[in-house]
């Protein structure tokens, strides 16, 4: 029977959790972000997958930075302020935002300046985290789920933070569960060049009711324009829940890039 060894930690104003199996050395991390309304402990039988079927690694468990406002519940966390009118808009994140109807532009818009914002201190706290347990770049990989997935692709594709680390390496994979890019059209913008060969895995839903496959494919489309090499997985899920039904195909794309 595997044992583990959890923790709680502070960074600046981000509260979290991680996991490892006991007496194993570090020798790769993992962030996982949690999806709107979730936290830390709702995503540690997740982790605790992970870091069984990916030997030597620890997962990193942030909250979101803010409570969801109408729940006013500590349990129930943010990445950014999400529209209550938002649930079903997943479809917009399929193609550039200035196809959408107007209203639904300026809230597009407006979310990337709280992503931003977001991205900004977890970058920061993976490198520090990185720095502690003395792990490169090409160490650590980065997942997120729904929210925390768009959150995930900001924190790669619009800052240079994990581009490149003083040893010359990039981030190690790049995990997508149930997401999409927010204001893809930021893209355009980008060098080519720019973005390192991160791979990345898209995972989806068949059943998937908030995203369609057309965010996937339209992800992968613009990632491989940056030449990111992108694999997608479709499992027999629904949006909620994702993320263990696709468990087996995030831990062999771990183990394949470490």
């Amino acid at each position: 029977m595997t044992d583990y060894e959890t923790r709680c930690w502070n960074y600046r104003n981000l509260t979290g959790m991680s996991i490892k199996q006991l007496y194993e050395p570090i020798k790769k991390m993992i962030v996982l972000l949690h999806g709107y309304m979730g936290d830390a402990p709702s995503n540690m039988e997740f982790a605790r997958k992970l870091c069984t079927d990916c030997p030597q690694t620890i997962v990193l468990l942030p909250n979101g930075p803010m409570p969801v406002p109408p729940q006013n519940d500590p349990q129930h966390r943010q990445w950014y302020p999400l529209p209550q009118t938002a649930d079903s808009d997943g479809y917009l994140y399929s193609f550039m935002p200035y196809y959408a109807p107007s209203e639904k532009q300026k809230q597009i818009r407006t979310s990337t300046l709280g992503i931003q914002k977001t991205a900004k201190l977890l970058n920061q706290f993976l490198l520090e985290r990185a720095k502690k347990y003395k792990l490169t770049l090409s160490d650590c990989f980065l997942a997120g789920i729904s929210q925390g997935g768009i959150t995930a692709f900001d924190m790669v594709l619009f800052r240079r933070e994990l581009h490149r680390d003083n040893s010359g390496y990039h981030l190690g994979g790049l995990i997508i569960i149930g997401a999409g890019i927010n204001e893809s059209d930021r893209l355009n913008t980008v060098e080519q060049g720019a973005i390192p060969p991160i791979p990345v895995l898209l995972a989806r839903g068949k059943n998937d009711e908030v995203f369609p496959k057309t965010v996937d494919y339209f992800s992968a489309a613009q990632l491989r324009l940056h030449k990111m090499p992108v694999e997608i997985t479709e499992a027999d899920s629904g949006h909620f829940g994702l993320e263990h039904k696709a468990c087996d195909t995030i831990c062999r794309f771990i183990c394949k890039h470490s």
